[in-house]
């Protein structure tokens, strides 16, 4: 038998591992755990759930929407065996993740790829049937549900007042002379060419034709006016005026509005793209003792909090984002109450991207491609 070969350095580095992770506060790998992304998850109804329910779990809040998929593709990894790991040090047990929330540019990815597993009807509870078809047909492939809708936003468009002299009011306003230059677009090929669509008074979700000459001329004609293409830094750009005009995410743009009075935010009259989280089911590992764990009951009871007409005010009013159940206007505060995204009329005119096939989504690359190197 080959003896293992260990340095003394290597011996060092395993024991004060070992001892950190012992002694750590990290979550324990024998309850349930949720993903989160934190400040989504007011505290006063966590608690107020914790009450509700006989179920075990914990939460764990993550910084961005990206680190949700990046962990569901990473447990779905098989684990790499430490070189020197005689008791087990360098490899805690995890807890197993029974819930995550996910945004819907996600969702695709995640069903093709393995990282999820459907919901089945028993686990949904009473409360499914009651949201809107819309919401239910949006996380359904082939039959399956495969995700729960919790909150939603729109793309929208912020001004600065102090810069931009004549209102902007739908998407077709972007084209505007005074406007070149001073833009900033989303990084983005769905979200720019299908506000291109609206503009043209189409649909998200129509067919692309990649050979459409109306639609290549306005493509070129908006990347003549963009300043840049950013998801990202859009914000800063706007808040020391690089930048004039930013299509961004309504949650992102009404939160920057509070601090800074001169921006100006508006959904386009014509309708806009709806963006929304939801909750999954990350795939079970086959390492994964299922039959020890009450999840059942756990996925009832949270989609019935989650869902809960009464509770659906309460949420709005703390996140300041939208619910996928309806709210009377007379429940938000009055800051709410005047903005846009939570007017009816915002719900009724915008869209959920549909599924796009192997095929369109490379049109859509394609396109998008020639866009940003001019050649439209």
């Amino acid at each position: 038998m080959e003896h293992l070969r260990v340095s003394r350095r290597e011996l060092l580095h395993g024991i004060l591992l070992g001892l950190a992770l012992a002694g750590c506060g990290g979550p324990d790998p024998n309850v349930p755990l949720i993903l989160a992304l934190k400040q989504s998850i007011p505290g006063s109804l966590l608690n107020e759930f914790r009450r509700s329910t006989t179920a075990r779990f914990q939460v764990q809040f993550l910084d961005e929407r990206a680190q949700l998929l990046a962990h569901l593709q990473q447990r779905s990894q098989p684990s790499t065996p430490a070189r020197w790991d005689p008791l087990g040090w360098l490899q805690p047990r995890s807890p197993l993740v029974a819930l995550s929330l996910l945004g819907a540019d996600g969702l695709e990815r995640a069903i093709t790829s393995g990282w999820l597993d459907p919901l089945p009807e028993e686990l949904l509870g009473e409360k499914w049937a009651d949201l809107d078809p819309r919401w239910q047909q949006a996380v359904q492939r082939e039959g399956q549900v495969w995700g729960v809708p919790w909150r939603w936003g729109v793309t929208a468009i912020a001004y600065r007042r102090d810069r931009v002299t004549e209102p902007i009011r739908d998407w077709a306003d972007l084209w505007r002379s005074d406007l070149a230059g001073k833009i900033t677009l989303p990084d983005h090929p769905r979200e720019v060419i299908g506000l291109t669509l609206k503009k043209l008074g189409r649909s998200y979700n129509d067919p692309l034709n990649p050979e459409d000459p109306e639609l290549r001329q306005e493509l070129g004609s908006l990347h003549a006016q963009a300043l840049a293409y950013t998801s990202s830094d859009y914000l800063p750009m706007l808040r020391i005026a690089d930048s004039w005009v930013a299509v961004g995410w309504s949650q992102d743009l009404y939160s920057t509005q509070a601090n800074y009075p001169e921006l100006e935010v508006v959904i386009p009259a014509s309708g806009s793209a709806i963006w929304w989280d939801m909750w999954v089911r990350p795939r079970a590992l086959e390492s994964e003792d299922l039959e020890s764990l009450d999840l059942g009951s756990l996925f009832v009871d949270w989609f019935h909090f989650l869902l809960d007409p009464e509770l659906a005010p309460r949420w709005v009013n703390l996140s300041g984002i939208p619910s996928v159940l309806p709210v009377d206007p007379a429940q938000l505060s009055s800051r709410l109450q005047q903005r846009e995204d939570f007017q009816p009329v915002t719900w009724q005119r915008s869209e959920i991207w549909q599924p796009l096939s192997p095929s369109a989504a490379a049109s859509y690359l394609n396109l998008w491609d020639q866009m940003r190197q001019g050649l439209l």
